[in-house]
């Protein structure tokens, strides 16, 4: 049995090769129409900050006594760094 195996094997290595089929692509869509997004973040990028394990637990606990995400509370803090410096609240 494990001869009529091993022929086999051999004749799946030297069969014929086979012709590559044409493929032809219509309506191919984009990258921007396959990822799909949140509706709240159309049209907005993202910023990485790296805080202390300290700092990062009070904005956590901020955000528990506030009732606020931790998103809420970065762009209010965004918003008050623009006021800071005298630019528009746009965040």
């Amino acid at each position: 049995m494990a001869k009529t195996q091993k022929t086999a094997d051999l004749q799946g290595i030297f069969a014929p090769p086979v012709a590559p089929q044409k493929v032809t692509l219509t309506n191919t869509p984009t990258v921007a129409q396959t990822t799909s997004r949140v509706a709240s973040r159309i049209g907005k990028r993202g910023k990485l900050v790296y805080l202390t394990e300290a700092a990062e637990k009070q904005l956590t606990n901020i955000g528990t006594e506030q009732d606020k995400t931790q998103q809420a509370l970065m762009v209010e803090a965004v918003n008050l760094l623009f006021e800071h410096y005298g630019r528009d609240q746009i965040a």
